[in-house]
């Protein structure tokens, strides 16, 4: 029986698992065997708390076997830990079993001699694993302390930290889409229907693995050095700039919600009735006509339906018509740091919040009304990412705007308009945030008054 095993799937460890089977190979020829049992465990390490199949089904055959010889690289290839050493021995007591190894030489297990030499050997070869765990966990924690990349290549990435020509390209198109209001979801059905490949090589996006690549240390060149729990800028090549990857924390924490909404049509959930301020929603009359209609027109409005096809055509002319008119200067942008951390301080504020309440200090009534503040903060950062975001989009210039139009998805199209009415609402602060909530036939709203029908 041949029993072969790797820690980690590299040939830098003492024999890649072709090394040893052909040096076990030429020792069992040398012994005379001419037919073996291989059992092997691939980069599954001897010395960490982990199930070995290969080693149990060893184990296993010997129970079956009235005697036998076994024939590893080295004796460290077989254990590395006492108790599985004592396993073993408990198992030779009925059955004799005899070690063979390329490295090492023989011993007899079933022999007072063998078993002291295996013991001896087990103690030293468990205090190299555990110090070459130190000088590892040392080693990483130097290179966190120094920014140093770690790991394996990450999606966007080649090993050690440079930046993959075609990967980050798709990177940046994720981010670049995210940060002008594109939901996780959206985008990736669009990288889906596109057909670039998701990190794991299928041709299919999730939600999962959009914001899995937004939220990565690595795109934010990030390293937490645990010795002082703090955050250590990473060394390695940028993908995206510093501002955006500010944005893309703030708005994973309070992101827009009219043009991530999902919808069907050009202005459904982001327009908003001129009579009760609801929102409309886009349907279908028993005729087959595509209308806006307000939700609570039948209880409290009166509002009339509007043709959506009709509306679509009014607002797409008079979007393309205006993108030059519309823009957000730097100068009336809020500083992205204080942004971030207003952001991450209402936000631990609501956690700190759920855990008392959840654990008893607070009562409900005491519990939603000191929720209200943070949720405020959040709502009024909201206005000032969302300004951002106008600015981010509009800046790419009228002709790239409408250029991109022609073949632009619903979301696109739908952040854009958003774009323009935030660009709109910076005129006036105090209208903000109505006007990020567009109105369908608000009199301050001409680009969206719905015609008479």
């Amino acid at each position: 029986m041949v029993y072969l095993r790797i820690s980690v799937n590299r040939t830098s460890e003492h024999a890649s698992i072709r090394q040893q089977r052909d040096d076990c190979a030429e020792l069992a020829d040398r012994l005379g065997y001419t037919r073996t049992i291989e059992f092997v465990d691939e980069a599954v390490s001897a010395y960490q708390d982990r199930t070995r199949p290969g080693y149990q089904h060893l184990l296993q055959q010997i129970e079956r076997s009235p005697t036998a010889t076994v024939i590893v690289w080295h004796l460290d290839r077989l254990y590395r830990q006492s108790r599985e050493l004592e396993q073993l021995l408990d198992l030779l007591d009925s059955h004799p079993v005899r070690i063979e190894s390329v490295q090492g030489g023989s011993f007899d297990l079933n022999r007072h001699e063998g078993r002291l030499f295996a013991r001896q050997l087990v103690s030293f070869a468990n205090y190299e694993s555990a110090h070459k765990g130190a000088r590892i966990a040392r080693a990483q924690q130097h290179r966190a302390g120094s920014g140093l990349w770690h790991g394996r290549a990450a999606y966007g990435y080649l090993p050690g930290g440079r930046v993959h020509a075609t990967q980050s390209g798709v990177v940046q198109r994720i981010v670049d889409d995210y940060l002008v209001g594109i939901s996780a979801s959206t985008i990736a059905r669009e990288l889906t229907a596109a057909g670039l490949p998701s990190p794991t090589g299928q041709p299919s996006w999730g939600e999962t693995t959009i914001r899995s690549i937004l939220r990565s240390d690595r795109l934010h060149r990030r390293r937490l050095d645990r010795s002082r729990q703090a955050e250590v800028p990473g060394q390695w090549d940028p993908i995206i700039t510093p501002d955006e990857s500010m944005l893309i924390q703030a708005f994973l924490i309070a992101p827009r919600r009219d043009a991530a909404r999902s919808s069907s049509s050009l202005l459904g959930g982001i327009a908003r009735c001129s009579s009760c301020g609801n929102r409309l929603v886009a349907g279908v009359t028993s005729r087959g006509r595509r209308v806006y209609s307000c939700r609570s027109a039948s209880e409290h409005c009166n509002a009339r339906v509007a043709d959506a096809d009709y509306m679509n055509l009014v607002v797409e002319s008079r979007v393309l018509a205006e993108i030059e008119q519309h823009t957000i200067t730097s100068d009336r942008l809020a500083d992205l740091n204080s942004l971030l951390i207003g952001l991450r301080s209402a936000r631990e504020q609501l956690r700190t919040l759920s855990a008392a309440f959840g654990g008893g200090d607070l009562d409900r009534p005491a519990y939603l009304d000191q929720r209200r503040h943070p949720i405020a903060a959040i709502k009024s950062h909201a206005v000032d990412l969302a300004a951002h975001s106008s600015h981010r989009l509009l800046s790419t210039g009228a002709d790239a705007l409408r250029q991109r139009w022609k073949t632009a998805s619903l979301s696109f199209r739908r952040a854009l308009i958003c774009a323009i009415l935030t660009a709109s609402a910076a005129e006036d602060r105090s209208r903000a945030v109505t006007m990020l909530r567009p109105t369908v036939g608000a009199s301050d709203s001409s680009l969206f008054k719905i015609p008479e029908s």
